[in-house]
């Protein structure tokens, strides 16, 4: 156990560190007592685990490491787009809402792995080039072949996550040597994406569907590798990179560091048939929309209920989840049960709340200047939008019972600019006052219902809206009880139907940010600029009804520079990467 604790550790510090290595450089010339770890199945499931730690998506943060940023995690990227408001009014987040970020502040304003991934893709390559060494094991058969296959998935994933940042980075399909020099110029987008899809088809031939052993969920799969595939095709396809022309030039062939700089309809189709593949796949291994209770709590449950059947790959380290402590401690205000201060929560904005429709699937009659029946409105909307945002009237739990957000009431802050707070992925049994308990969450980084979404979106974009694409909408719908798409859409009418519900389904759920940059709609008036609402409300005299006021809260600001991340200041200014451009 020593040596293999010895190991990653200095594994962790030897390269990609936050100071004295550069970006891609070889490590130092340390000895290392890595022929242990691959001549022990033990110690090199040990080593996966940690590629695991370090590589999959963050979700909820728990500390102040270079793994998890001290409260940072992919469920506050609301507070940066047209879904929420910080409460706490962290930088990361205005940084984006000012227009004011620089690069040299990406590491903390989004992407805190900027620099561990590259030590992360090493590992990867490390254990694909010497996992064969590793004897075999009677009791765990098929460990080389998975571990192999889940090399080539982490692999994909890891860089997939700094492609879809950044555009094209340079491709290290080896372990880096002291022989080399360590700075390689970046690729091509289009080449990431076929060493990406690549890897995932690698991956694809050697995961199994599912894991019977409970120990082993959580880990890659066959339909996780699918459902990557079909992730990065429809991004790929989509009009930030599959586009003649980028959103900024950095002239000539240099463009194509930003996209494909040439459109092509098919990529569309490739996309269409790599989600039908993954649909397929998935339904066959017992994967499906989660609709064991009602339309009012299918949806709830898909988060509160960790391994059910719609989930195809979670991040599975959040245990022990309390409202005294990170994650959950710095999104929820103090009247549920947060030790945090003068915090009111994250906050669905009214920009939000206005795409969810009525039950009967017609847009929902919101009067910007104000009306008297806001509880009526409240009750005729979308039951997603119920389980996930938490308003005046509605139940927190069993120990704050019904919210009163009127001044004077006990939830009421002057701080909450909405009076809407995101309760998405709070479970109802998360006890808000002592005796405090705790409970198991997962982050969940594909589900059934992304995949039938990317479906409907491809099919639409490829062919327009087919049978197939309204019945794999339907379908995500159905489960909460909404009606389908009605029939005889455009091409253009299904797309923004589609869109919203996108931003209703995965809501919080760390894709409205990326949808919204893929989609070049970013600079839209209340999307990532301009006006932001919240809501202010008060109480009739005589009525049960309550009343509402609608109000601009922040005005954002927008750059079309922000469509990719920035790469890290120090490396471009080592002369041998080429930075995006407007963050010169």
């Amino acid at each position: 156990m020593g040596k293999i604790s010895g190991y990653i550790l200095a594994m962790a510090i030897m390269c990609f560190s936050f100071n004295g290595c550069d970006f891609l450089e070889a490590p130092p010339t340390v000895e290392m007592n890595e022929d242990d770890v691959f001549a022990d199945r033990t110690l090199c499931e040990k080593f996966i685990t940690g590629i695991y730690a370090e590589g999959m998506p963050l979700g909820f943060s728990m500390d102040d490491s270079s793994t998890d940023r001290l409260l940072y995690g992919t469920s506050t990227h609301g507070g940066s787009c047209d879904e929420a408001e910080s409460g706490t009014q962290w930088d990361r987040h205005q940084g984006w809402n000012t227009n004011s970020l620089n690069s040299t502040e990406i590491e903390w304003a989004e992407d805190p792995r900027v620099h561990l991934r590259w030590k992360t893709i090493r590992k990867c390559n490390i254990l694909l080039e010497r996992i064969d060494e590793v004897p075999y094991d009677p009791g765990d058969a098929g460990f080389n072949s998975r571990a192999r296959g889940e090399g080539h998935f982490m692999r994909a994933l890891v860089f997939w996550e700094g492609v879809y940042r950044c555009g094209g980075l340079p491709i290290v399909d080896h372990r880096i040597t002291g022989s080399e020099s360590g700075k390689y110029p970046r690729n091509s987008f289009g080449e990431c994406v076929d060493f990406i899809i690549a890897d995932c088809d690698e991956a694809a031939k050697y995961l199994p569907d599912k894991y019977t052993n409970p120990t082993l969920v959580g880990r890659a799969t066959r339909i996780a590798a699918l459902a990557l595939k079909a992730r990065v095709l429809l991004y790929a396809a989509s009009p930030l990179f599959n586009t003649d022309s980028p959103y900024m030039s950095l002239g000539g062939e240099n463009d194509k560091l930003l996209g494909y700089a040439d459109y092509d309809i098919n990529r569309w189709k490739k996309a269409a048939d790599a989600a039908k593949e993954a649909i397929d796949a998935a339904r066959e291994a017992g994967y499906k929309l989660y609709d064991s209770k009602s339309a009012e709590e299918n949806y709830e449950y898909v988060w509160t209920t960790p391994d059910n059947e719609e989930i195809i790959l979670a991040n599975k380290k959040y245990r022990n989840f309390s409202v005294r402590n990170k994650p959950i401690v710095a999104d929820i205000p103090e009247w549920a049960g947060a030790n945090w201060g003068d915090n009111a929560g994250l906050m669905a904005t009214m920009n939000l709340v206005m795409k969810y429709e009525k039950k009967d699937g017609t847009p929902q009659e919101w009067n910007m200047d104000g009306g008297n029946d806001l509880m009526r409105k409240y009750s005729e909307l979308d039951p997603r939008f119920e389980q996930t945002i938490a308003h005046h009237g509605a139940v927190w739990n069993n120990d704050i019972g019904t919210i009163n957000f009127l001044e004077g009431g006990k939830q009421y802050l002057k701080t909450d600019k909405t009076r809407h707070l995101v309760r998405k992925w709070v479970p109802r049994t998360l006890r808000s006052m002592s005796p405090f308990n705790t409970v198991n969450v997962d982050w969940i980084v594909f589900r059934m219902a992304e995949l039938y979404l990317n479906y409907a979106e491809a099919l639409n974009e490829w062919q327009g809206p087919t049978t197939e694409a309204y019945d794999a909408v339907a379908k995500v719908r159905a489960r909460s009880g909404m009606p389908a798409f009605p029939e005889g859409l455009s091409q253009e009418e299904f797309r923004e139907k589609l869109r919203n519900e996108r931003a209703v389904e995965l809501a919080f759920e760390d894709h409205r940010f990326w949808d919204i940059r893929r989609w070049l709609i970013a600079g839209n008036e209340g999307v990532m600029r301009g006006n932001f609402y919240g809501m202010k409300i008060s109480s009739i005299p005589g009525s049960e009804e309550i009343h509402y006021d609608i109000y601009v809260f922040e005005t954002r600001l927008w750059s079309d520079r922000s469509y990719l991340n920035p790469i890290p200041q120090e490396e471009v200014n080592k002369g041998y990467i080429l930075q995006n451009p407007g963050w010169e």
